[in-house]
């Protein structure tokens, strides 16, 4: 298996992308938790949204890479 440059250079473009987009999500899900929770804190939701979010993070920072790299070895050609 041989790994293109454009394709690297598409998943690295895909990679800022997907932390931009997560970036906006996750700000999206803060704010609508805090507006539901009205300044209340409760330690174990706390730890569910903390782990909501890295799984949130994970799955789309990969999802954008693999569509980045997709895109990339697509335009070029290969």
């Amino acid at each position: 298996m041989t790994i293109s440059l454009a394709g690297l250079l598409g998943a690295l473009i895909g990679a800022v992308i997907g932390v931009m987009d997560y970036g906006i999500v996750a700000g999206f899900l803060r704010r609508t938790w805090e507006r539901r929770d009205g300044g209340r804190i409760d330690p174990a939701s706390v730890a569910r949204r903390d782990t909501v979010l890295k799984v949130a993070f994970g799955i789309t920072v990969l999802a954008f890479v693999a569509l980045g790299y997709w895109f990339g070895v697509t335009m070029a050609g290969g």
